[in-house]
């Protein structure tokens, strides 16, 4: 059970997801909302897992990751099919293959394409985890390549830069595009996020070329490659479907950011800490539930990953129980969704942060943020 866990994505959702796509009509709804209750309920009724971490056969952990960036290429190319010409010539090649009658289940539309495109962006946003935990595995050059294919799927190589090279160094400064501002919505986040990374990763490769006096549009730049890849992937959508295939890919692409950008802005919203001074799990917060944690690879132990970033994620645990938000990702990012709720939610969080774990010089700039905040009279 302590392997299986982290399987969660790979054996069941990618399955299923990719099975409702082919089928179309109310289907890919159907397995949305399964997957929204599956986070709900058990995110609610689970317990933190804190011990007994699987450690002896890490291979099975990384294979979960690998056969998730297969199964990614696979559900990006079953929403495609929906919305092409191949889409009964492949469902009578599952019938073939499986002895499965598909085709009287299959009605494939553009509203359900769409509904597909939607739900396999939020399914494969997971890609961000899987790249996070690769990019991170400098040593190995296999680990760092899968990293970058899984991010490439989702158009968004640079995370492997702006993450690993300035969010670390960043966190909780004005300096971070991925740390939320004590008082801004999810909306203006999730912009000023996206687009602020990719600054970050570009003027990161802009100084290092210039080092060695080369331009960051020469092939040294690591973005560009991998730039590359996506407009491969989108191209291969074109071939699927045309223009269609791509603005679904298009679709795929922007759920998948978003809803990653969501779990940034939780993971830091409102905590601050001053330039050049040491990162302490204090400046995350974690979060105590154990399916989140389990279908994410423990991305919701984030202090822990804040402060040994080389760590394998099976072997995360939380660090601080005064640091935790309540329930999983999921529910936090619904009630983030009402900016107003949640700040009169986290506000209480980051005053008690605020008297109990910020420097004087860090509240000094929450007691600024602070008064910003309530002259907006959010």
């Amino acid at each position: 059970m302590k392997y299986i866990r982290f399987s969660i994505v790979p054996l069941l959702y990618l399955p299923l997801l990719i099975i409702a796509n082919l089928l179309g009509g109310w289907y890919p709804l159907l397995n949305f909302l399964f997957i929204l209750v599956c986070y709900l309920v058990f995110d609610r009724i689970t317990d933190s897992m804190q011990n007994d971490e699987p450690t002896r056969f890490p291979f099975i952990l990384n294979g979960f990751m690998y056969l998730h960036i297969l199964l990614s290429f696979v559900a990006v190319a079953s929403v495609c099919v929906t919305a092409s010409d191949y889409h009964g010539l492949v469902l009578s090649k599952i019938m073939e293959l499986t002895g499965i009658s598909l085709s009287e289940l299959a009605n494939p539309s553009l509203l359900s394409s769409i509904v597909a495109a939607v739900g396999t962006g939020f399914v494969i946003s997971i890609n961000m985890v899987v790249g996070h935990e690769l990019t991170h595995r400098t040593l190995s050059k296999l680990d760092m390549f899968m990293g970058h294919v899984s991010l490439a799927i989702v158009g968004d190589s640079q995370f492997a830069i702006s993450h690993v090279h300035c969010h670390h160094k960043n966190i909780g400064t004005e300096e971070d595009a991925a740390t939320a501002r004590r008082g801004e919505n999810l909306y203006r986040f999730i912009l000023r996020s996206a687009l602020g990374q990719h600054r970050e990763a570009w003027q990161f490769e802009k100084v290092r070329l210039e080092r060695s006096s080369r331009s960051a549009f020469s092939f040294g730049n690591k973005l560009l490659p991998w730039y590359f890849v996506t407009l491969a992937i989108a191209a291969c959508t074109f071939v699927l479907a045309g223009w269609m295939g791509v603005m679904l890919y298009l679709i795929i692409m922007l759920v998948s950011k978003a809803n990653y950008e969501s779990t940034n802005y939780i993971q830091h919203y409102g905590l601050v800490r001053i330039p050049q001074t040491k990162v302490r799990p204090e400046h995350s917060w974690d979060c105590i539930a154990s399916y989140s944690s389990s279908a994410l690879l423990n991305l919701t132990r984030h202090s822990d990953h804040h402060a040994n970033p080389n760590k394998e994620y099976w072997l995360l645990g939380s660090t601080n129980e005064n640091m935790m938000i309540e329930h999983g990702y999921v529910v936090q990012m619904m009630k983030a969704l009402v900016p107003g709720y949640w700040f009169r939610m986290m506000e209480d969080k980051l005053i008690y942060w605020e008297e109990n774990y910020a420097t004087d010089a860090e509240r000094k700039v929450m007691a600024t943020q602070r008064q910003n905040w309530r002259k907006q009279d959010v």
